[in-house]
């Protein structure tokens, strides 16, 4: 059974018209239980017109942020999403439960080596993460980063990104994929002839390559990069939520 801690949101930023940024405060005496690593989610739980919901949400923070920050995208019908998007406020409280390990990413400040994430829509919150952590404490590593959305307006973290990738260059490549119109570096849904393209550029030399998204895109993705020479074991897969 989770145990859940009542924590308080002290910051909300809209991060595209159907997405936000949703920011807890830690209390000194909870810090120990929500120390966090890269790739880390938890558990959210809140009463809503009598009903108990529970919502998972991947961490988007770097390693060492003194709060827990989560990325809601309103995706359909889901009332915690509609919930957080339009009616919760700073000094509201949500029920969370410790962090939980989801994409094994192994953060380490003395490790080396090349990944590689595959990811659409909210897929991107765990990255953010990893991303930001790596940058900051791990300066042997690198990541190429594939990430698809409908068009800019749509594209969570967007902005932080893209200054990331300007920042280091030499560690940090990203491949923005829209459906919806040519500002990306690939037009299209992300597809093995766009990952082949990509491959064909960056080489396949990861350590581990982390894809999240709808099972048919994985299973696609997959075979081609074995066919690449990526072998099996090298892939880490999460199913999109």
């Amino acid at each position: 059974m989770n145990t859940f801690y009542d924590l308080k949101v002290s910051d909300l930023q809209e991060l595209t018209p159907e997405s936000i940024s949703v920011s807890l405060s830690i209390p000194e005496e909870l810090k120990g239980i929500f120390d966090f690593t890269p790739g880390q989610f938890v558990m959210v739980e809140k009463e809503i017109d009598g009903e108990n919901l529970r919502r998972y949400y991947s961490i988007y923070a770097p390693k060492a942020c003194d709060s827990i920050k989560l990325g809601i995208k309103l995706k359909g019908e889901d009332g915690f999403a509609d919930y957080a998007m339009h009616q919760l406020t700073v000094g509201d409280t949500l029920r969370v439960s410790p962090p939980m390990d989801d994409i094994a990413y192994d953060f380490n400040p003395d490790g080396e080596g090349r990944y590689m994430a595959i990811t659409i829509g909210s897929g991107i919150t765990p990255f953010y993460s990893i991303v930001q952590s790596m940058l900051q404490h791990e300066p042997k590593k690198k990541f190429v980063l594939v990430y698809g959305n409908h068009d800019v307006s749509r594209t969570m973290f967007y902005k932080e990104l893209t200054q990331l990738q300007q920042q280091h260059p030499d560690r940090l490549h990203i491949y923005f994929v829209y459906s919806q119109n040519n500002s990306g570096d690939y037009k299209g849904r992300i597809n093995s002839e766009i990952i082949s393209d990509i491959l064909d550029k960056e080489g396949t030399n990861f350590k581990k390559v982390f894809m999240i998204g709808p099972d048919i895109m994985k299973k696609e993705l997959a075979k081609t990069m074995q066919t690449k020479g990526i072998d099996k074991e090298q892939l880490s897969y999460r199913v999109y939520s």
